[in-house]
């Protein structure tokens, strides 16, 4: 799998445990990645630390399911 600059990525619970370390991975690869979260303090801290985009997500909401991604893709692109 080519991971770099060109690939966008959300991780779902990516403000702790293995959502944070995908993320990480990810990120250690040039890939730009957004977390979908609830933790708002930790997912921002982690998206700051990586050079990702924190969306406040609770992904049993459609609505908030399709507000991270709009942010995700005005951040990132596709």
């Amino acid at each position: 799998m080519k991971l770099d600059s060109s690939v966008s990525a959300v991780v779902t619970g990516g403000a702790s445990g293995l959502g944070e370390a995908t993320a990480r991975l990810l990120a250690s690869h040039g890939v730009k990645v957004a977390i979908f979260d609830m933790n708002e303090q930790k997912g921002e801290a982690v998206a700051k630390e990586i050079g990702g985009v924190f969306c406040k997500v609770n992904v049993t909401s459609d609505e908030e399911v399709d507000a991270g991604f709009a942010k995700a893709s005005a951040d990132h692109g596709q």
